[in-house]
């Protein structure tokens, strides 16, 4: 009996990633905790506000119970953002939900730790830089773990570019790195220029998209392309509706959770809600009219750019800009991004080999970019008419004083040119890491890989078609042909056991069916890259 040199390979590098994924992800974890355990501290009042004749029962708390009020129902709404809106929006794929939910959890888990990490270095680093002293610790309070959301974000929206072509150590080492990348970027942008950029126009939705986009480039190729599995269904696109609900009713407080109190912090709150509507009605316009030139509505287009008045308000939504054109910029963020999944997305994948299987081009990057840009007008008109906003707004949004619009420029540049480095350096890693253990073309963008199914996981569209299209002759035998099929590819009797058995596979047979398209017009089929 002879052996095949790739199946063994294959058996000996897919058992080299799980244990690469858990031994890194536990070790690491062992250094956040001693690092959290020498290096910070709660949030806590301060000491010599005390008179000593406090009475327990009516003590409000102090300091750090106006924080917790002041953050906590904004903590809340963002949380549910990154672990639900975020997760279920990315369910749509027909066979890739259970990675979709568990990646987003885990990954976003290990982020919202690691940042508080990382942002309290940077925020010690920024008071060295004024105070000439680098403290030892550092304490950690509701706006560092918000920074950790915003980090998670970040993250998520990247993970959206190569979503179904990743693996778990994949995820991993994107979670460890990018968040460094992050930080530094807000250090550079926030602590340093001072520029305007209340939601994360830039250092979330642009610096996340450049970077995801980058990544996605070193990840795509003709296979991943042509794979049938990186299609939709039906059920998963009403759970990736869902999360498309939850982000929607929620980003108000995305975009309002660290604006000055007042009224910056009402106007973050209208601006952002009129914007999302205006981008919402957009969609359902440009939609109708140019999807597939079908006059029928596509659920991506809902699902995405439907929030793209949240993202083009991420800069600017505490500052005056008008009612009108807070809903204005929301009907131009989402008449773009539908144009964009129609007309630009194709090209990029076509022109530049990038495949976004989510579209964040569409939804983070341009409507990002054109926040940003409209942040830096904004700013040179504030700077210019200063009666528009009193004189503690003026000093709490206008912190780079009249070179406010120069330093949101140079921040806007550095963001994109740090998710470009980050993006390169992390992209060249993971396709290293193929070498351990890469995804097979049959694997894309479906959960068997790394993941036990049950019995009622979707088949493979091949098979799908071939029920489909059978004879009732062929089909005669009912339950049995359909039970046949299913054994073919892993499934036991229920009576057996309730989940999928993945069987040892051999390349030679699991070949990628191209589609009749395909067949038909062979002059559109793309070369590796």
């Amino acid at each position: 009996m002879t052996h095949n040199d790739d199946d063994h390979k294959w058996v000996t590098t897919k058992r080299k990633e799980p244990i690469f994924f858990t031994v890194i992800l536990f070790v690491f974890q062992l250094f956040m905790i001693i690092c959290f355990a020498a290096l910070t501290g709660y949030d806590k009042n301060n000491r010599d506000s005390f008179t000593g004749s406090e009475d327990p029962e009516t003590y409000n708390g102090g300091e750090v119970q106006q924080r917790v009020d002041n953050f906590y129902g904004y903590f809340r709404d963002i949380n549910i953002m990154i672990f639900f809106g975020f997760g279920f929006l990315m369910t749509f794929l027909r066979r890739y939900g259970y990675s979709a939910l568990g990646y987003t959890f885990i990954i976003s888990a290990l982020v919202s730790q690691w940042s508080v990490l990382i942002n309290g270095f940077f925020e010690a680093w920024s008071y060295s830089n004024k105070h000439g002293e680098f403290p030892s610790t550092w304490t950690f309070d509701m706006s560092s773990l918000l920074q950790g959301f915003f980090c998670s974000g970040s993250v998520m929206i990247s993970y959206g570019a190569i979503l179904g072509r990743v693996t778990p150590l994949h995820m991993l080492i994107m979670g460890i790195i990018e968040p460094v990348f992050f930080f530094l970027n807000v250090f550079i942008g926030e602590m340093n220029l001072e520029a305007i950029d209340v939601g994360g126009g830039m250092y979330i939705h642009l610096f996340g998209s450049v970077f995801g986009l980058t990544v996605a480039w070193f990840l795509t190729d003709r296979k991943s392309k042509e794979c049938t599995d990186n299609a939709p269904s039906y059920t998963g696109d009403n759970f990736a509706m869902a999360g498309t609900l939850f982000l929607w009713m929620m980003w108000p407080s995305f975009n309002a959770a660290i604006a000055p109190l007042g009224e910056p912090q009402f106007r973050a709150i209208a601006n952002t809600f009129l914007s999302l509507t205006g981008s919402t009605i957009a969609t359902f316009i440009v939609s109708r009219l140019f999807s597939h030139l079908s006059n029928k509505l596509d659920m991506v287009h809902v699902q995405n750019s439907s929030l793209a008045g949240g993202v083009v308000q991420g800069c600017i939504a505490h500052m005056n800009i008008n009612p009108g054109g807070a809903i204005a910029m929301g009907f131009i963020a989402g008449t773009i991004s539908v144009c964009g999944y129609l007309f630009i997305t194709p090209k990029v994948q076509r022109k530049l080999h990038i495949q976004d299987t989510c579209g964040i081009l569409n939804l983070h990057c341009i409507p990002g970019f054109l926040g940003s840009v409209a942040a830096i007008f904004a700013a040179i008109k504030g700077v210019n008419n200063k009666d528009m906003y009193s004189e503690v707004e003026y000093e709490q949004i206008f912190r780079a004083g009249d070179s406010q619009a120069s330093a949101n420029l140079i921040a806007t540049m550095v963001s994109i040119g740090l998710g470009i480095v980050g993006g390169l350096l992390v992209g060249f890693i993971l396709l290293q890491l193929k070498k351990i253990k890469g995804l097979k073309s049959k694997e894309y963008y479906q959960d068997s890989a790394f993941w036990i199914l049950p019995i009622d996981y979707p088949k493979d569209v091949a098979t799908v078609v071939a029920l489909n299209n059978a004879t009732p002759e062929a089909t005669a035998g009912g339950e049995d042909e359909e039970e046949n099929v299913g054994k073919e590819h892993g499934a036991v009797e229920m009576g057996q056991h309730n989940r999928i058995v993945q069987p040892k596979q051999d390349s030679k047979y699991h070949k990628q069916l191209p589609s009749d398209d395909e067949e038909e017009d062979e002059e559109f089929k793309q070369e590796p890259i």
